[in-house]
This record gives structure tokens, C-alpha cells and sequence, in this order.
């Protein structure tokens, strides 16, 4: 009986915690609702695109300027949506007035309002491409040509001669170089091939400093394609009267002050060919053909002959096979510099090389026999 009465006093109790277990279940389970919900309201809001207005400003009477839909569509894939684009002529009063208010200097532009900040990804692009004035974007990331303001001027527009000596085949083409301007971008008004030794080509060297040829003369206009600007500045371009003269840096080239073409290297192989074990001479043409030497005219000479006698006493030539340059080869600069480590360079300019050892066996003309490992090799009697 006392236990019974006891399980009746605890059934109600029971009870009430399981009231009160489902309430407060039923109260946690709201909480994480409304949780849930204010979550995936703000990661929808977060996901949601900016909505902006955009406003164009289009250069009259420019059809080579700045393309601005390249800048519309970037901005286009930032998502956003653009509520309102609306394109307005520079001519217009109401650019005018836009300009005045902003305080723009360079045309075509835009100018973006509404949700700037709501995404880092829109605020980077922003960043990276104008400026915030008045709570409203500026783009100033254009690229040349574009209308410039202050100056009243269009920028950007190049003027370009080409100056060439058809005389010379093997001389560099620099009319790649400036297909390549055109490819990055640059605006040329006028590109001119000019004779050096005509007298509009004359009058152009006299003008701005010309010292070799092929050259390029290019407006300073050059200066508003920044990547370009940098790379004159980098090969010390020197601008005279508002052009830079842009030499060759590859020979051949004819040299105004020696009015000669230089770079035609002339190679002579000197060879023995009684050394059966020295190495390959031909090895070394393959090098200089690799550090840029242009070979203009070779010949192979045999130590024995004549001739390859009058260049040992002439040089004092102590080892072969070796190979000889002509002075044209000075004007290669990695060469020069790689030469001081297996050469020498005569009083009459000519490159002489002095250390074959350096690519294998190689003949001692004082002993009269072959050095280097396959010659010692070749020494020892068969079956030893």
C-alpha cells in the first residue's frame, strides 16, 4: 500500500516536468527558428547584388578614344545590379554640369551611385579603378587615348618614324617592335618608314640625336601607356624635342659615326687535323650563335697551311682547335663579357681563343701532342 501511494504522488510530478520539458522545447525550438531565420536573411542580403546607377560620360567626335564599355562590363561582374545606365555626351549641358560638380579632368567616364559599399568585392574593384567624391564613384582607370581636361587636349595620340637602312638585310626589322605597340594598346596617329639617307631621314638624325640605325622615333605622347613609358625608361631611351629615339639593341646596325654597318662577324676555325682525338670545333660556333653573334662569313684554316701558320706567329697561338672572331664581334656585349674567361682580344681587335681545354682535348703545339683525358687515354698501348 505504501508503495502504491508513493507512485500516485509521483505521477502528477512526473507529469508537470514533461509539461514543462515540452514548453520549454517548444520555446527553444522558436528561439532557433527566429535564429535560423534572421541568419539566412542576412546571407541573402549578403549574397543579394548592389543596386547602382550608372552614368556615362561619351566623348564626342572620338572614335579611337578609351572604349568604355570595357570598364561597364567589368564593373557589370562585380555582382551588381545596374538599375539605370544612362549615356550622356561631353558636349551636353548635362555633362557639363557633371563635370563642374565632380571636378572630372579625364573623359570618357563614369560615374556609379547607390550601394557602393555593400560588398569588399565591389569596394575593391572601386579601389582599384577611381575614386569615391560626394558619395559617388569616379572611374579614372582609362586608358589612353582619352580626352584631358585640363589641357583641353586629346592624349595619347602617337607619331611614330621608322628609320631604316634597306641596304642592310641582316639589320633587325623594328617593324615587329612597333606591331607590338599596337597590339598593347598604343594609338598610332602616323607610323612613317623613313630612309636614313634621304634627306627627310637626314634631317630626322641631325634632329634628335639619332646614332644607329634602324631606329624609331616616337612621339612623347608615348608617355601616357604607362607599361610602355617604363620600358624606355628602363633601356634609358634619351627624348629630344618631344620624341624618343629608340635604337636597335640587337646587331647588326649601321653606325652613323663609322657610316658602317657593325655586328657582320667574321669566324675563322683553326683546326689540326692530325689530332684525331681533339675535341669538336664546331661546338663553338653553336655557342656563339646562342649568345647572338650574327656569322656573316666563316672559314676553317688548318694549322699546318700557309695561312694557319701566319696566324700562330701572328697571335702566338699556342693551342688547337680554336676559333677566331672578328672585331665586329664587340659590339655583342654577353659575348665580351663571357670572352674574358677563354680568350683574349688582340691589339688589332680580333677575339683569340686561348683556353680549348675548357671543351675537351685538345693539341699542345709546343709538345706536339694532344691534352685531356681521351688523350691519355688514346696513349696507352691496346691490351695494357
Amino acid at each position: 500500500m505504501k508503495k502504491d501511494f508513493m507512485v500516485d504522488r509521483l505521477i502528477p510530478v512526473l507529469v508537470l516536468l514533461a509539461v514543462i520539458f515540452s514548453i520549454f522545447s517548444v520555446v527553444l525550438l522558436q528561439q532557433r527558428k527566429v535564429q535560423w531565420a534572421d541568419a539566412q536573411e542576412i546571407v541573402q542580403e549578403k549574397l543579394r547584388p548592389a543596386n547602382l546607377q550608372v552614368v556615362k560620360i561619351t566623348l564626342a567626335n572620338c572614335d579611337f578614344c578609351y572604349d568604355l564599355s570595357q570598364a561597364v562590363d567589368a564593373l557589370k561582374k562585380q555582382n551588381v545590379n545596374i538599375t539605370l545606365e544612362e549615356d550622356v555626351s561631353s558636349d551636353s549641358a548635362v555633362a557639363k554640369e557633371l563635370i563642374s560638380r565632380y571636378g572630372l579632368i579625364k573623359l570618357p567616364t563614369m560615374i556609379v551611385s547607390g550601394e557602393l559599399n555593400k560588398s569588399e568585392q565591389l569596394s575593391g574593384y572601386f579601389n582599384a579603378n577611381g575614386e569615391l567624391r560626394n558619395e559617388r564613384f569616379i572611374f579614372t582607370a582609362l586608358k589612353a587615348p582619352y580626352y584631358d581636361l585640363e589641357q583641353d587636349i586629346i592624349v595619347g595620340k602617337v607619331n611614330l618614324y621608322q628609320l631604316k637602312d634597306s641596304t642592310c638585310s641582316q639589320c633587325p626589322d623594328l617593324s615587329k617592335a612597333v606591331e607590338t605597340l599596337q597590339k598593347s594598346g598604343v594609338f598610332l596617329t602616323s607610323n612613317k618608314q623613313v630612309e636614313y639617307n634621304s634627306e627627310e631621314g637626314k634631317k630626322l638624325i641631325a634632329q634628335f640625336g639619332v646614332d644607329n640605325v634602324p631606329a624609331l622615333l616616337i612621339s612623347d605622347d608615348i608617355d601616357y601607356y604607362e607599361p610602355v613609358k617604363q620600358q624606355l625608361e628602363k633601356v634609358e631611351a634619351a627624348k629630344k624635342d618631344g620624341f624618343y629615339a629608340v635604337h636597335s639593341l640587337i646587331p647588326p646596325y649601321r653606325d652613323l659615326a663609322k657610316n658602317k654597318v657593325v655586328g657582320l662577324v667574321e669566324l675563322i676555325t683553326l683546326t689540326d687535323t692530325s689530332c684525331q682525338v681533339c675535341y669538336d670545333v664546331s661546338v663553338n660556333k653553336q655557342i656563339l650563335q646562342r649568345l647572338g653573334l650574327l656569322i656573316a662569313s666563316e672559314k676553317t684554316v688548318d694549322i699546318s697551311s700557309a695561312e694557319g701558320q701566319q696566324l700562330k706567329q701572328k697571335y702566338q697561338i699556342t693551342k688547337v682547335p680554336i676559333i677566331l672572331a672578328s672585331p665586329d664581334a664587340a659590339v655583342y656585349d654577353i659575348f665580351t663579357k663571357a670572352w674574358d674567361s677563354v680568350g683574349s682580344v688582340e691589339a688589332d681587335g680580333w677575339y683569340v681563343m686561348r683556353k680549348p681545354e675548357l671543351l675537351g682535348v685538345y693539341k699542345d703545339l709546343l709538345t706536339n701532342a694532344p691534352v685531356g683525358e681521351k688523350a691519355a687515354v688514346a696513349a696507352v698501348p691496346a691490351g695494357q
